[in-house]
């Protein structure tokens, strides 16, 4: 344990003390006031503690508030559409093992509702990943950062604080097409981190990589730049592997890349091979390797998703009528490497 000493000035004497006690025991209200991300900074003339409240990230594992390692074993969920049924899919979800919610939410959501949302996942005893899907395929720098200051807008603010022990923030899904290079993907992220943690925000922040998410060397090339940036070095890449991981060797090569180069990563969403890819996004995934591999290096997944998909998208519902489960649920919970057989709840339960 690191000792830090910080004097003060008390009745015309120089007094140490070591940070951690009761004269330091205040938390920093910007987790920026710790540049070395050693855990203390120094506010309004005196030291003050960044307290993770949250998961963390420490080199490719990510560990929950506790400190333990967490794999996320989840599902995607539609809030921001089917409000109610999304809710009232929770019990059904829960009751599989699934260990992760994915709240597709966006900027129009309500905080009160994000608090109900995330409330129902914890008495559940799930975590959850909150994303925003208003900049999906987007390329305007702008854009990215209007959801950034949405995350710290005073009221949604309350509500992440709140529930930090128990949620993950993702910025925002698939933010840059395949025009969006990993070096820009890199340099315009750098403004919305510096934004939610300059709010005092201190859990693992979700990063989706650029191409929709499908082009996994924004983390490969960039993530140590990035974890640099942030103050709390708490980023988790994530990867959508859809029509651009139908050669199975790139789904092998992106978890075993991401684990030797020390990089935490994330499936936050996955696809299978519907129809011999035959399908509108052309996807061929071989899924059940995906999440054998996952097992293997211990990588989250999220398939996409639990129901209401339109049209074209219908074959990647889970569930049918919001409660019975089609083929691809069949797979995603309940195959050898399904969430059924391999999730594990989060110690912070």
């Amino acid at each position: 344990m690191k000792n830090h000493l910080k004097p003060i000035l008390l009745a015309g004497a120089m007094l140490c003390f070591v940070a951690g006690s009761a004269l330091a025991a205040l938390d920093c209200a910007s987790a920026a006031s710790d540049p070395d991300g050693d855990g203390w900074g120094w506010e309004n003339g005196m030291s003050c503690q960044v307290v993770f409240k949250g998961f963390r990230v420490a080199g490719a594992v990510l560990n929950d508030a506790k400190g333990n390692a967490f794999v996320a074993r989840g599902v995607n969920n539609p809030h921001a559409w089917f409000d109610a049924q999304a809710y009232n899919v929770l019990d059904n979800l829960a009751a599989r093992r699934t260990n992760l919610v994915r709240v597709v939410w966006t900027m129009g959501g309500s905080a009160a509702r994000l608090d109900q949302i995330l409330t129902a996942i914890e008495a559940r005893k799930m975590v959850s990943i909150v994303e925003l899907h208003d900049g999906t395929g987007n390329n305007d720098a702008a854009l990215l950062q209007r959801m950034a200051d949405y995350w710290v807008r005073s009221d949604v603010l309350a509500v992440l604080k709140k529930h930090e022990r128990t949620s993950m923030i993702n910025i925002a899904n698939e933010w840059g097409d395949a025009g969006k290079t990993p070096l820009q993907w890199r340099d315009d992220y750098k403004g919305p981190i510096t934004t939610l943690r300059n709010a005092g925000l201190t859990t693992t922040l979700v990063i989706d990589n650029p191409d929709y998410g499908g082009n996994p060397n924004g983390g490969l090339w960039y993530g140590h730049d990035l974890l640099e940036h942030d103050p709390r070095h708490n980023l988790l890449f994530s990867v959508h592997m859809y029509g651009t991981f139908n050669n199975p060797d790139d789904i092998y090569n992106a978890m075993r890349d991401y684990r030797s180069n020390g990089l935490p990563l994330l499936i936050g969403e996955f696809g299978y091979d519907y129809n011999n890819g035959a399908n509108n996004l052309n996807s061929r995934v071989d899924a059940p390797r995906l999440m054998q591999w996952a097992q293997q290096f211990g990588v989250g997944t999220v398939a996409w998703s639990t129901a209401g998909n339109d049209g074209p998208n219908a074959w990647l519902d889970l569930l049918s009528g919001w409660s019975g489960t089609t083929s691809w649920g069949n797979l995603v919970w309940y195959s050898q490497y399904g969430i059924y057989n391999t999730a594990k709840r989060a110690s912070v339960y």
